[in-house]
């Protein structure tokens, strides 16, 4: 059965030092199955693409991110089956995830990034998610070894519509039962201004 997920990718940055050390992945899966491992990658991504000191001490690293009005991490909307996964490529990022929604819900093809460029094709109810650039449009060069390689995931229109819609809830869902748990260094005052400004920068305050 298809479904999605909301993920960030490739989180190889350095991490906290004041966190326990954990296994570097490509993607992490953000829901109310993530585990503590997960927050911590979120966390290293977060302050990496935002340019907050991990050195600092984790009081002062929460107060500096409540501060940022917005926030680009690496990820967005990952596609799956059985057998395969169709994940954000480069420069697509989870904060843009409602444009994906967005973008299914009129019929249209969103940004999932670049090298390659996954993308959707419609045909009545029914919507494919292209590994790569299908049609054409933005890599008019594609090797003919990259298009044997291309595959797509299939969906119904309105079942992908209303999977989408439960990606606000799989991001709350990981803050209160991953993230929120993984700090206990911080005190619940910064990570209550913290989930404030998490629902801001990941729009989950606007009901889709």
């Amino acid at each position: 059965m298809a479904k999605i997920h909301a993920v960030i990718t490739n989180p190889f940055c350095k991490q906290p030092p004041w966190l326990p050390e954990v296994n570097y992945k490509d993607t992490v899966i953000l829901s109310k199955n993530s585990t503590t491992e997960d927050a911590v990658l979120f966390l290293t991504l977060l302050c990496w693409y935002n340019d907050i000191d991990i050195e600092q001490k984790p009081d002062k690293v929460f107060k500096k991110l409540i501060k940022k009005d917005e926030v680009a991490i690496s990820g967005g909307i990952a596609f799956a089956d059985e057998e395969r996964v169709i994940t954000p490529s480069c420069c697509c990022g989870l904060e843009d995830w409602q444009e994906v929604y967005k973008s299914v819900r009129g019929g249209t093809s969103p940004w999932l990034g670049h090298d390659p460029y996954p993308s959707l094709q419609y045909e009545e109810n029914n919507v494919k998610v292209w590994s790569d650039d299908f049609s054409g449009k933005w890599n008019k060069e594609m090797s003919e070894e990259k298009r044997k390689a291309m595959f797509c995931i299939s969906y119904k229109h309105d079942e992908l519509i209303s999977m989408l819609r439960s990606v606000r809830t799989d991001l709350l869902d990981f803050y209160n039962y991953s993230f929120e748990q993984t700090f206990p260094m911080v005190g619940d005052k910064l990570k209550r201004k913290l989930f404030s400004q998490y629902g801001k920068w990941f729009k989950l305050e606007d009901t889709i």
